[in-house]
């Protein structure tokens, strides 16, 4: 053991690292920013909290000196790395949602270092300029999933089994395929995506009924249905194949 620090309040968030420190968002939306090598804190910076708990994990992107994060009300924030003072901040929800923040879900953070892009079970999934805050586009997509950039193009999967390919650029959708089609409506009611994953010219798609679903990426044609678990799994991953 190097070191040990106790918070007051508990963590629900991704760890980012940057040079010497890290940075952590506890239930309470403060960011927090910590001295790897002591575990000291350099700086904290509080958002607006919310009546209620979320059950979403916060998450975070680092685009040289600037951390964007969100939290449980929606709001997206971006604060200097070395100062911790906030750059700019962006409401995404109502004032309502303060109350309502446990049913309140989106997904992580994403970016190619120009824009972020997110969504959320509010059928919104944004656009932003990373250095100004300002919204590019929103288009109507309800997902919880972490979408995937490749090139030109947004790829994401709906709450309800559709997967969406968008042009990053303007936020059209160019396509939209129902990975469920294969089951009856008594089935898909049932069952939710649980994460999604691109490899070379296929989409895997792990569901809350314990099948990964394997899909042909060009025509949307169902390749397999793989047993792997009785119920949730995770998100997949790739790895040597």
């Amino acid at each position: 053991l190097i070191w040990s620090q106790k918070s007051e309040y508990p963590f629900n968030s991704q760890i980012k690292i940057y040079k010497d420190k890290f940075f952590v968002i506890n239930y309470k939306n403060i960011l927090k920013c910590f001295y790897i090598k002591d575990g000291s804190e350099c700086w904290d910076v509080e958002t607006e909290e919310s009546f209620t708990v979320s059950n979403s994990k916060y998450s975070m992107v680092i685009k040289d000196n600037l951390l964007i994060f969100n939290n449980s009300i929606g709001d997206i924030t971006a604060v200097d790395i070395l100062s911790g003072l906030i750059e700019w901040q962006l409401p995404t929800q109502k004032s309502s949602i303060i109350n309502e923040a446990y049913e309140f879900n989106y997904s992580k953070l994403v970016s190619d270092g120009n824009s972020i892009y997110f969504s959320n079970n509010k059928n919104e999934f944004y656009s932003v300029d990373i250095n100004s805050g300002t919204i590019n586009w929103v288009n109507q997509v309800n997902s919880i999933l972490t979408p995937i950039l490749i090139k030109d193009y947004i790829f994401t999967v709906s709450n309800t089994g559709y997967f969406f390919t968008i042009q990053k650029k303007n936020g059209n959708i160019i396509r939209i395929k129902d990975i469920y089609k294969n089951y009856d409506l008594k089935k898909r009611q049932k069952i939710k995506p649980t994460g999604f994953l691109i490899g070379n010219d296929k989409l895997y798609i792990s569901n809350s009924d314990g099948n990964l679903i394997v899909i042909n990426l060009n025509s949307g044609n169902l390749l397999k249905i793989e047993q792997v678990s009785r119920d949730l799994i995770s998100r997949p991953y790739i790895y040597n194949g």
